[in-house]
């Protein structure tokens, strides 16, 4: 790669004291800089603590070990030379600070600075932080790991940032009131100019993950899909970004993919939820490297790579699995608002790719995934290939349901009965009960059993992920529809499976109001339907 090299577009590895002061660039021009000779300033210079320059980027094909998470000794970026003047003590370091320790800084160019002068960020030690990390950051591992924030990375890490991942992690205290002491220092982060774009990406998505978990479905789709633009403009959907963004630190790299990744799953689970056609990342172009698991930088596969080799039995992270799950999501949601003739050609190929993905699913549990890291990932693989099945048989089933409204907006996943599914026109109709249910009718009740069997898991339920909300009462609605089309020896076992759903949805709704407010429906629908 070649360029200009003059000092007006490469940072100078030396800058004069009034340059450090106001926080911007410094040609280094001897004996005055270009800055200080338009200013009229009093140019010095005093001796730099930075190192040598790194020309050349880290390879990802070693495994992840204790090493990945020691200082590199060319990775610490401009503006913390700056950041941190001799005279600065350690205490002073360590006291804890509301905003970032400067307010203007570019991370433009790396440098090294001697091990024995860098302090352990305190941020990875912060109660919120950890529980971030605890609760909410397996179902959603795009972040770097906390132990990564205890080493020179966390200085990455913008304050605007850290203050969301609070936010989301004061959901998790026993005080509900705390949250709202972080609510607003959150949803300002977007807004900050200093957030460099890649941060700014993980702070969007977070807070629609957020906004969804309170029904905010409007706000969630606008912080959603300006994530999406800002990830677009940037080119996180190319393989160079990672690398190029990642200042030297392998588990930096990591997290920029995931970060995409984690936008393309979610944009897809916030379009089903809305009942799109599809989702804006499902046709965009990408060559970002699908996610490596949690003990080996060693994946090197594309998208279309992992699609043409599925069946082949190749062995990817669960993070590639959970991907792969939605990639055949987005596919449903396409085949059911085209318009195209013949698509029940369509229709068997796709359910075909859908159960044999769940065959070659790795176990959820078992002496070689026994990290909870695993389980969440292939857990919601799991969970979006059932919704596939729901949402490919659901419209082709006998049993006519309840839809998916997002008006109100106030309200996410309204779910409204219509009046042919009360207890009445069902008498009146004429479906009885024991008749044998179509073949589509089978596989959408079969797809939610399944579905609702995974609350019965031992992980906790309060530790999945949001959107298992969703999951959760599609189940109620198939098995409340079933309800008046089986016969009497089968409504137990249906009756059985309402309850789990409900109690799961119980125990979300401590943590997120989405939660609550569905199982209230969920109830009601339930009992207009059945009685009490």
């Amino acid at each position: 790669m070649t360029g200009n090299t003059d000092s007006s577009s490469r940072p100078s590895s030396l800058a004069c004291l009034p340059c450090r002061q106001r926080h911007v660039k410094c040609d280094a021009v001897l004996p005055v800089c270009t800055r200080c000779r338009t200013t009229g300033s009093e140019c010095q210079y005093v001796r730099s603590r930075r190192g040598l320059r790194s020309h050349g980027k880290k390879s990802l094909s070693k495994p992840l070990d204790e090493n990945v998470f020691s200082v590199p000794a060319d990775t610490i970026p401009d503006w913390l030379d700056a950041a941190f003047p001799s005279d600065l003590s350690i205490e002073t370091l360590l006291q804890p600070h509301d905003g970032p320790i400067v307010q203007d800084f570019s991370l433009d160019e790396t440098f090294a600075l001697p091990e024995s002068e860098l302090v352990t960020p305190k941020v990875a030690y912060d109660p919120m932080i950890q529980l971030y990390y605890e609760n909410f950051h397996p179902s959603h591992p795009f972040m770097v790991p906390r132990r990564a924030l205890g080493t020179s990375l966390g200085f990455l890490i913008p304050p605007q940032l850290l203050s969301v991942m609070r936010y989301i992690g004061a959901h998790y205290y026993p005080d509900p009131a705390l949250k709202q002491a972080f609510r607003q220092a959150a949803f300002d982060a977007p807004s900050n100019q200093s957030i460099e774009a890649g941060f700014k990406v993980q702070a969007l998505l977070l807070l629609a993950i957020t906004d969804h978990c309170y029904c905010h479905e409007q706000s969630a789709h606008r912080l959603i899909q300006t994530a999406v633009n800002l990830a677009l403009e940037t080119g996180m959907n190319r393989r160079r970004f990672a690398s190029e963004h990642s200042y030297g630190h392998s588990v930096l790299e990591e997290s920029w993919r995931r970060t995409y990744w984690e936008l393309y799953v979610v944009d897809g689970l916030l379009a089903a939820m809305r009942e799109q056609s599809s989702f804006r990342l499902y046709h965009q172009p990408a060559n970002v490297q699908l996610p490596c698991d949690e003990k080996m930088y060693k994946s090197d596969e594309t998208l279309e790579n992992l699609q043409n080799n599925w069946s082949l039995g190749q062995d990817f992270s669960a993070f590639a699995y959970r991907i792969s799950a939605m990639q055949k999501l987005g596919a449903v949601l396409g085949l059911n608002r085209s318009l195209e003739d013949g698509v029940g050609s369509h229709i068997e190929t796709i359910d075909a790719h859908l159960v044999s993905s769940l065959m070659v699913l790795p176990p959820l549990h078992g002496e070689s995934y026994d990290s909870s890291y695993h389980d969440e990932m292939i857990f919601q693989a799991q969970m979006i290939l059932y919704l596939a099945l729901i949402y490919l048989h659901h419209p082709r089933s006998g049993m006519r349901f309840a839809s998916f409204h997002a008006n109100p907006p106030t309200t996410c996943t309204r779910l409204q009965l219509p009046a042919t599914l009360t207890t009445q026109s069902y008498c009146d109709s004429e479906l009885r009960p024991s008749q044998t249910l179509d073949l589509h009718s089978h596989k959408l009740l079969r797809a939610a059993d399944l579905l609702s069997g995974l609350a019965t898991l031992p992980s906790p339920i309060h530790r999945r992920t949001p959107f298992f909300t969703c999951a959760l009462a599609m189940c109620i609605i198939v098995h409340t529809a079933a309800l008046l089309l089986v016969g009497a020896e089968k409504q137990e076992a249906i009756k059985a499976r309402i309850q789990l759903s409900i109690g799961g949805l119980n125990v979300l709704g401590r943590t997120w109001p989405l939660s609550k407010s569905v199982r209230q429906q969920m109830v009601d629908m339930y009992q207009e339907v059945v009685g009490k």
